[in-house]
């Protein structure tokens, strides 16, 4: 009768453990999963395409004009 009583415990036991890493981690998950959609999240400008310039030396003169020489232009020259 004591073996009986042990038996059932051990059962009740194992399957209350198997119960609780259900509710703990695979219920949780599906709930989880449902990601709500937010519209508009990113509020700056986003960049949709670039453009080819036909003539890149002429912006990189300009731009390095009135700007001093870097250690790295020096050794260049």
């Amino acid at each position: 009768m004591k073996r009986r009583v042990q038996k059932i415990l051990n059962f009740s036991a194992f399957n209350l453990l198997f119960f609780a890493l259900y509710l703990n981690f695979i219920h949780k998950d599906q709930s989880a999963s449902i990601v709500p959609v937010v519209e508009n999240q990113h509020k700056s400008a986003s960049v949709t395409g670039t453009v080819v310039v036909e003539h890149p030396e002429a912006y990189l003169q300009q731009k390095t004009a009135g700007q001093p020489l870097a250690a790295g232009q020096l050794a260049q020259q």
